[in-house]
């Protein structure tokens, strides 16, 4: 990666994409969250151009937590410029009080969702958005994360599991970069019981998943997520 080749202007056009993106659903914080020192250099996961945050947007009855680095211009060495991974992730839940501070979103388990993802993209790179543009919706699971108390009914095997690639109207699925297009992939939490739909099954994985997107639909707020909401399997 040489992404201190490429002119500032263009990490200036792709966080105004973005934030547009974010501003359309709610109040977009200037504040972010991000790390005194950067992961990548202790040996975690690298982003793209290196830099890795996030962002908050919030509404009066919830909050949109979101990656902001994982589309940063980025100059490679055996391909031309892009935007990054040409995609940022969000989650959104009406779960944490909508005034809460920076510190407590990103403790909150909305927080470490959407933090476990991003590091999950990072790892996989282009192979995320590529699994995306195959099959439209995709999960994962998410090792090691650290639920509150009651919150069992979306764990299976101690794992939580997530859909990524819902959409809705709410918010865009994609917006113009001026390397690339971006795509703001949705971080469904998913319960044990929907998790293992997705592959115990007699209707095919990919049919599993696009059958729990209908229901998601039939439940409302498909791109919401919440420790409290009733399963639909």
């Amino acid at each position: 990666m040489k992404s201190d080749e490429l002119d500032e202007s263009l990490t200036f056009a792709t966080a105004a994409a973005i934030d547009a993106a974010w501003a359309s659903w709610g109040r977009l914080d200037t504040d972010v969250i991000a790390h005194l020192i950067n992961p990548s250099f202790l040996g975690g996961p690298v982003w793209p151009a290196l830099r890795q945050a996030h962002t908050i947007t919030r509404r009066d009855n919830a909050l949109l937590v979101a990656s902001s680095g994982l589309a940063d211009p980025t100059a490679w060495d055996n391909a031309e410029p892009t935007n990054g991974y040409e995609l940022e992730v969000y989650g959104i839940s009406a779960d944490l009080p909508a005034d809460s501070d920076t510190m407590n979103v990103a403790t909150s388990w909305l927080g470490d969702l959407v933090r476990s993802v991003s590091n999950q993209v990072a790892h996989f790179g282009f192979g995320v958005s590529g699994m995306l543009d195959r099959y439209d919706l995709v999960t994962l699971a998410l090792p090691d994360l650290d639920f509150a108390d009651g919150a069992d009914t979306y764990l299976d095997d101690e794992m939580a599991v997530v859909m990524l690639g819902l959409t809705d109207t709410e918010l865009p699925a994609t917006v113009a970069g001026p390397l690339s297009s971006i795509r703001l992939v949705n971080v469904k939490l998913l319960t044990a019981a929907e998790g293992r739909f997705c592959v115990n099954n007699t209707i095919g994985d990919d049919n599993a998943r696009r059958e729990l997107a209908r229901r998601f639909a039939e439940q409302g707020r498909p791109l919401w997520s919440s420790l409290s909401r009733p399963s639909v399997v």
